[in-house]
């Protein structure tokens, strides 16, 4: 039997390519790569990416203090939660993968390659790191086009997946646009917010996912959220969502507002509450 590897290896790509959640080729994509973290961790990444500024320099190292990251999360500075940071951002290091189109010479192809670079952490507390070369790129163009939202708006949300909706809120918004549209096939919106290896019956993923995600952001923004499932005779094929931005006013500029320590405290168990529903 003779194999033609070459169309083989073109068959495999063009799969890879067709999905859409493998590949990062924006910044806004990036918003939508992590469905596989949870809550606690997506709050550690959204506090490093806070670092980035208009003027950053590539291969800027960055700093912070544990007990300052501690204090955003609503957390006692305590060996416990010390180590619970400590074991996230492990987790970020093995589980932020990245996996960016190329061209070579005409040839498409896929880098695979990771979100950071290296992250260096001290007894003293302070954590070292670095964006890899390659995600630098698509990392500073999320600062400048998604990240409207400040640290204390995105502290305010406490469910992992409300978290993932309010970054697809934005990624898809155009401007301040009062009226956002987000449409994504039934396997889309399940790699948004489960990661790539998990997928449950439709059902459960709108009862325990999208729905309970819809109903916190309603309940802490001034918005409105309407759903129309897309069926295929009885089978869900993918969801459109209809968000609607009632706030009137123009979104505060609160990151620097002084810091109440009870407005958002809170418990590790607020961060683990996904995990009791999808063990």
């Amino acid at each position: 039997m003779i194999v033609d590897l070459k169309l083989c290896n073109r068959t495999v790509l063009d799969e890879l390519l067709s999905r859409n959640e493998y590949l990062v080729v924006q910044g806004n994509d990036l918003a939508k790569s992590f469905g596989n973290l949870k809550a606690f961790e997506h709050k550690i990444l959204d506090y490093c990416f806070s670092y980035v500024q208009k003027d950053s320099q590539p291969e800027e190292r960055f700093t912070l203090q544990i007990a300052d990251l501690l204090k955003y999360l609503g957390l006692t500075s305590s060996g416990t939660n010390y180590k619970r940071v400590v074991s996230a951002f492990k987790v970020l290091n093995e589980n932020t993968a990245l996996y960016l189109p190329i061209e070579e010479n005409g040839v498409k192809g896929i880098m695979m390659t990771q979100l950071f670079g290296y992250i260096n952490y001290l007894e003293t507390g302070l954590v070292h790191f670095e964006f890899s070369k390659y995600a630098q790129p698509y990392v500073f163009d999320l600062k400048k086009n998604f990240y409207s939202f400040h640290l204390r708006e995105l502290a305010r949300v406490k469910g992992k997946y409300a978290l993932i909706l309010l970054k697809l809120w934005e990624a898809n918004r155009f401007r301040d646009s009062r009226v956002t549209i987000i449409n994504g096939t039934l396997d889309e919106w399940q790699g948004w917010f489960l990661g790539e290896d998990k997928r449950i019956p439709a059902g459960r993923f709108l009862r325990d996912v999208i729905t309970r995600a819809a109903e916190e952001l309603e309940e802490k923004f001034h918005i409105e959220i309407v759903l129309d499932t897309k069926k295929h005779k009885r089978n869900v094929v993918g969801y459109e969502m209809e968000i609607i931005d009632n706030r009137m006013v123009e979104k505060p500029h609160v990151i620097d507002a002084p810091y109440d320590d009870n407005e958002f405290q809170t418990s590790i168990d607020d961060y683990l509450e996904d995990g009791r529903v999808f063990p």
